[in-house]
């Protein structure tokens, strides 16, 4: 079985300011429209000129490129990717329909259920207006994360480097380095994240993403999340609501895309960690139980408390040119596991463990040229 896309588009008559390649993507023999996929129009050299997404109805928009040869690539969550013929664009031709049907072999993905049925709690406007928002910003995210024409990034990180406790509470000690990196975040791969969430065990530590410009960007983000329109009192502002779809039993992330309107931009993201219990309940409980029962003969755990609200983080977003931004600072607020205990002579010991949040965050301080 494979599902095809039928792409309408019209090529252009002559390049003029606001004219757009505008196409329609359906699913081949039902027709039924392809909401979610993502598009690129290419040069022979692989450049990516512009990109869009297809929204509710099928339909996306591109700017119209100079007279040409191009090709546009295709992107679906769960399906291999397809490249269309080569597309000519000339200075004076009329302008037609053309109509692609390209069949698109289905990929199996862990922990992920590919299905066509929309199941997020949003109407068909909020999400018209969620993709519209998406696809303003969708040309910075694909960029954001990556600093190639600028060289390297000279960062201060800070993260904790000795946990005591103190005064009824846990404290840490905060170790400050100085790196040079490419990358403003040290992050999972797009497809590790859709497939596996944004929590992993390395080496038996466990590590907590965040959703930077590669992850809002890549085909599966959309695939595994609904979006919606939210409201700001500051009129320069809107923002992006994301989450996860029902169903998604691994760790992942909801939060808001803030969006400046004057700028064109994104200016900050808030998330949380959702689904944190069974991450905890498998890769860090054990732990924890074995440590007091080495300890204590006979020891009773209590339910781990969690307040996801605490657990997340927040990106801030800067323009370092006029087309290109970066991330220029950020915080992640991931859970450590600790506990209380209550013992008496010749009775059982009571633990009762609990989650806080430990935070990593970093700023950029400048860019090294290359």
């Amino acid at each position: 079985m494979s599902l095809g896309f039928a792409l309408l588009a019209l090529p252009v008559a002559a390049q003029e300011t606001g004219r757009r390649l505008s196409g329609l993507l359906l699913t081949e023999g039902s027709g039924a429209p392809v909401e979610g996929a993502h598009i690129r129009l290419v040069d022979p050299g692989e450049v990516v000129l512009a990109e869009a997404l297809s929204d509710a109805r099928g339909a996306f928009r591109l700017p119209m490129p100079p007279a040409g040869v191009y090709r546009l690539l295709v992107a679906r969550i769960g399906y291999q990717s397809w490249a269309s013929d080569t597309l000519h664009v000339e200075w004076a031709s009329e302008s037609r329909a053309l109509r692609l049907d390209v069949p698109v072999q289905p990929i199996p993905l862990p922990e992920l259920a590919v299905s066509a049925e929309n199941v997020c709690p949003t109407t068909p406007e909020e999400r018209q207006r969620a993709f519209a928002l998406y696809e303003s910003v969708l040309p910075i995210l694909s960029t954001v994360s990556h600093t190639a024409d600028f060289g390297a990034l000279q960062m201060r990180m800070v993260r904790p480097s000795k946990v005591y406790y103190r005064g009824g509470t846990y404290r840490f000690s905060r170790d400050t380095t100085m790196v040079v990196v490419s990358k403003s975040l040290y992050n999972a791969s797009p497809e590790h994240l859709v497939a596996h969430g944004y929590a992993d065990v390395v080496d038996t530590m466990t590590a907590f993403y965040a959703p930077d410009g590669d992850a809002l960007a890549a085909p599966g983000f959309l695939a595994t999340h609904c979006l919606r329109p939210v409201e700001s009192e500051d009129e320069a502002t809107v923002g992006l609501g994301f989450e996860p779809k029902p169903g998604r039993e691994v760790v992942d992330v909801e939060g808001v895309l803030w969006i400046d309107t004057i700028a064109g931009g994104p200016r900050e993201l808030e998330f949380q960690y959702t689904s944190v219990r069974p991450f905890v309940r498998k890769h860090l409980e054990p732990a924890l139980r074995l440590y007091h029962q080495s300890r204590h003969r006979r020891v009773r755990f209590n339910q781990t408390q969690i307040d996801e609200s605490q657990l997340g983080g927040e990106l801030h977003f800067e323009r370092i040119a006029h087309d290109r931004w970066l991330i220029r600072e950020w915080r992640i607020f991931r859970p450590v596991l600790a506990s209380r205990g209550y013992f008496e002579a010749g009775s059982a010991g009571t633990i009762w463990p609990f989650t806080y949040p430990l935070t990593h965050s970093g700023e950029v301080l400048a860019l090294i040229p290359p």
